[in-house]
């Protein structure tokens, strides 16, 4: 960008120099001359949008990239179990930023700012099925379904959360509810982050 500028400034240097050894021009053709006012309005025009493009160009690189996704990829049921228990999906498509740890389900946010998460749930039995988005210990959303005749159902929801630094986001499966994975990715979660603050 400097090298981009200084070819400017050197630019404007010339075009100043040369408008300077004009003669005088006839006023019919005055509006097809351009004056060393009209130029330096240019060039500060020029200089005023290269200003803005480095400031996009260094806000983009320092805006940190967080996202993941992952799945589950259990080979059947997983569940039911006596407690609330966190979900692992350890099959990671993406882990941008290195902010899910795949071996625990948990996303710890490094950034404060503005996320967005969605999971999705699946379950083929006739077992009651109840998992909640969770921040920290508090339910955010949830996806809950009871028996059902067709005994296959899926499920998801989203939600967009201001994250404090240290701030814990996971997938919860209740105590004695269950869900299902054959390796295909029926079920899953993903989060990335909108905007730092």
């Amino acid at each position: 960008m400097k090298t981009l500028l200084f070819g400017l400034v050197s630019f404007y240097m010339l075009v100043l120099s040369r408008t300077e050894e004009l003669p005088e021009v006839d006023n019919n053709n005055n509006n097809n001359a351009l004056s060393s006012l009209d130029i330096t309005k240019r060039f500060d025009d020029l200089a005023a949008r290269l200003n803005i493009l480095e400031q996009e160009l260094k806000m983009k690189q320092e805006t940190p990239r967080i996202a993941f996704s992952a799945a589950l990829f259990n080979d059947g049921y997983c569940g039911p179990f006596n407690t609330p228990t966190t979900l692992v999906f350890s099959n990671t498509f993406i882990n941008l930023g290195n902010s899910y740890n795949p071996s625990t389900g948990i996303f710890t946010a490094f950034v404060k700012g503005t996320y967005y998460f969605s999971f999705t749930v699946f379950l083929n039995s006739n077992s009651k099925m109840f998992t909640s988005l969770m921040k920290n210990k508090d339910r955010v959303v949830s996806v809950w379904d009871n028996y059902s005749p067709d005994s296959n159902d899926s499920g998801s929801n989203t939600a967009i959360v201001q994250l404090e630094v240290g701030d814990n986001v996971y997938v919860k499966l209740y105590e004695e509810r269950q869900i299902y994975d054959d390796g295909t990715g029926y079920t899953s979660f993903c989060g990335f982050l909108l905007f730092p603050s």
